[in-house]
């Protein structure tokens, strides 16, 4: 980075002056929709449940079995604006909210899917999973064919680095898939990474307790408006902008240096 020298002629004796700000301007980048998602079904291990217009979690314990989901983002669009507004490389990401929606959030309603458990408010988790060459599939319960993702994989699923993002409660917000319950993502340091590396994220969603039963409405299913987001907020990487000042016989140098921590 370039340093600019002026000189400018002043009384002598003044010896150094030094005044310093931090710039920290925030950015964000909505992600409307993952790239693929599915729920994993207890009670129909072998049966695939992508392309499904909804994602469920419920603890083994249910009356209908355990529910799991995983979703996918890609996250190349933000990064891509974070490039351009900062220069590649001169941002970190300091912030992940995921929103969901539903058409299903009354406590104690059984929603038109037989297959699915009542909705009851509780607590649940959420991973991130370094593997991400999982298959979404074609869902309607059809065989986990060509590799698509089912309660099977589970184990393939967490081959690779699992970390834990936090666990997160889950209140019934009601039948409006216009209104989003927001989760603030943990920062972990291996989504941080994955995330800005502007490929594929991929999340997995469990029960918590054996109490939750959530039904959340997946990128299959249509609104009119995006039923899931990841919003990513960036910073740009902490700098100093620092004015120097210093007397030589009488000649007040300044320069102004930008540094990097």
């Amino acid at each position: 980075m370039k340093h600019h020298l002026t000189t400018y002629r002043v009384l002598p004796g003044l010896s150094l002056l030094c005044v310093a700000s931090t710039l920290m301007a925030q950015n964000t980048y909505t992600i409307n929709n993952s790239t693929a998602d599915a729920f994993l079904s207890g009670a129909n291990p072998t049966l695939n449940y992508g392309a499904a217009g909804t994602l469920a979690i419920a603890p083994a314990s249910s009356a209908k079995g355990e529910f799991d989901s995983v979703l996918m983002f890609n996250t190349a669009s933000a990064v891509s604006q974070f490039n351009t507004t900062y220069g590649a490389g001169n941002w970190t990401i300091t912030g992940l909210m995921l929103s969901l929606s539903s058409n299903y959030g009354i406590q104690g309603e059984q929603p038109g899917n037989a297959l699915f458990n009542s909705i009851n408010a509780g607590s649940f988790g959420i991973d991130w999973l370094s593997y991400d060459s999982w298959v979404e599939g074609s869902g309607s319960g059809n065989g986990a064919a060509n590799g698509a993702v089912s309660f099977n994989s589970i184990s393939t699923l967490k081959s690779g680095t699992v970390d834990s993002l936090g666990t997160y409660t889950y209140t019934p917000p009601g039948n409006n898939n216009n209104v989003y319950l927001n989760y603030s993502l943990s920062l972990d340091a291996g989504l941080v990474s994955d995330a800005a590396a502007g490929g594929n994220v991929s999340l997995y969603f469990y029960a918590a307790d054996n109490q939750v039963s959530d039904l959340f409405n997946s990128r299959s299913y249509s609104t009119g408006h995006p039923e899931l987001t990841l919003t990513v907020e960036a910073t740009p990487e902490p700098a100093t902008d620092t004015l120097l000042a210093a007397s030589l016989g009488g000649v007040l140098l300044w320069r102004w240096r930008t540094m990097k921590k």
